[in-house]
């Protein structure tokens, strides 16, 4: 999918699988790309670790891969997760991971990333989607807002840690 940014270039948005994955994310950078939003989430770097974990899920069919292209460099991407509903008895997606180059950042590319999520969601059939992000990644929450999403105020999130990451 072609998308044109704000400022008149040409964004190119494509799902990733396993049968272009190694050879597209090593071309574009994409390796990189994700390692650098996991430090930005202060967790160590290893190109490696998250190779392997992409691989992973798209080979487990929990997992829903964009990125985010100009010409031939990655400048995003977006990851969803397959998540199940007792309430709605039906299928949701979790918008887990999105992320823009600091470069890339207020063009747009946010924007095309989270709309090829949502039509993706409505191929699917799902009527339901969520994300979570942090509460002081503040340009994230207004991206995310200006798109439509607004904050469950219904529910608390709770977390336990069980084991030493």
């Amino acid at each position: 999918m072609n998308t044109l940014l704000n400022d008149g270039s040409t964004l190119t948005i494509r799902q990733a699988d396993l049968n272009d994955l190694h050879e597209i994310w090593r071309l574009w950078g994409a390796w990189a790309l994700f390692d650098e939003y996991r430090q930005h989430f202060n967790q160590k770097a290893d190109l490696e670790a998250g190779h392997q974990y992409l691989i992973e899920r798209l080979k487990a069919g929990d997992s829903v891969l964009f990125t985010a292209c100009e010409g031939t460099k990655t400048v995003g991407f977006a990851q969803l997760y397959w998540n199940l509903s007792s309430l709605r008895m039906q299928k949701t997606l979790l918008l887990n991971d999105l992320f823009v180059t600091k470069e890339a950042r207020g063009r747009g590319v946010g924007r095309a990333l989270i709309k090829a999520a949502e039509d993706f969601a409505a191929k699917q059939n799902v009527g339901y989607m969520e994300m979570e992000s942090e509460a002081g990644e503040v340009k994230a929450l207004t991206l995310y807002q200006d798109a439509g999403w607004m904050p469950n105020r219904n529910y608390v999130v709770y977390e336990r840690k069980l084991r030493a990451a």
